[in-house]
């Protein structure tokens, strides 16, 4: 696995960790389905436009188009939809520790589907980077209030189809480039995301929106959404789904590093510091023992 495919992942983890805040911003301010249905359409066009410039072919076999079209529905349309309606009722705390949760599915898929071995080594580095990321969040502070604990249900719903986008995509991989792949995948989530988003969307009166809100839905469309997928969907065809997946243990280490940078009060504790070796230490127990086994998870990553 070669530096570059490291740091796409790096850069995945960066823009996921940025979506808890700038959704929650939105939110304030933005229908959850609108937000949802610009994110796809904003990013399938771009997708779009990349494809044809490049003079990449589109898809004509029913077959594999219903097949991506199935990805986009777990890995977008649902994924999406139960992260961002979960977060208008939960908080960016819990969708920080719920997020976390995706590489433990994803081993638990592999292992059930017969793709993955059972390694203690691979078990030990993703329970070790998630005991990390549960005392760098601190449960204590996890929210249980009725309307909150339904955003928790709703997120945690939308880490399982996450997951299984990861395990089921691979077996497209195989047959297209990483480009191709996404473009359809949310292309074809379109039509699922419609019935959920324009409704939502016919109730903005979108020249009242205020133009700081337009930017970051434009930063959610081109980071969080775009580049995340591609990148995601790029270090697939190069790494097994645990790799891409343990990856998420970043995000809570990346948000405690900035958040001194940028939030008035916060400051860079011990427990972050030893939470944070926690969790590199485990994605490096995880990525050891990828290297040693040579082993390919197929798979389904904010």
């Amino acid at each position: 696995m070669t530096p570059v495919v490291h740091l796409a992942l790096i850069v995945v983890q960066v823009l996921f960790a940025s979506l808890a805040i700038a959704g929650r911003f939105v939110l304030a301010e933005f229908p959850a389905g609108a937000l949802i249905l610009i994110r796809v359409v904003g990013a399938g066009a771009v997708l779009a436009l990349l494809q044809r410039a490049r003079g990449g072919a589109f898809i004509r076999n029913r077959a594999h188009l219903l097949e991506l079209a199935g990805l986009g529905l777990l890995g977008i349309t649902l994924n999406q939809s139960f992260f961002v309606y979960g977060l208008s009722h939960s908080t960016a705390i819990n969708a920080t520790i719920l997020v976390s949760t995706v590489p433990v599915f994803s081993l638990i898929g592999a292992v059930l589907l017969g793709r993955e071995r059972v390694s203690l080594r691979k078990v030990g580095g993703i329970g070790l980077a998630a005991s990390g990321t549960v005392w760098l969040i601190g449960p204590d502070r996890i929210s249980l209030e009725p309307d909150v604990t339904l955003g928790n249900v709703l997120i945690l719903t939308g880490m399982v189809c996450y997951s299984a986008y990861f395990l089921l995509a691979r077996r497209m991989l195989r047959e297209y480039d990483a480009l191709t792949v996404t473009t359809h995948v949310m292309l074809l989530s379109i039509l699922t995301v419609a019935p959920i988003g324009v409704p939502s969307l016919l109730t903005v009166d979108l020249m009242a929106v205020r133009p700081v809100i337009w930017f970051w839905i434009g930063f959610i469309v081109l980071g969080p959404t775009l580049l995340t997928y591609l990148l995601n969907v790029w270090a697939l065809k190069r790494v097994s789904s645990n790799v891409v997946t343990v990856y998420i243990y970043l995000q809570p280490i990346l948000t405690a590093a900035v958040a001194p940078l940028l939030l008035r009060g916060e400051t860079l504790t011990t427990r972050a510091v030893a939470a944070g070796l926690l969790i590199f230490s485990g994605v490096l127990v995880v990525l050891f023992s990828e290297r040693r086994d040579r082993i390919a998870v197929p798979l389904a990553s904010k």
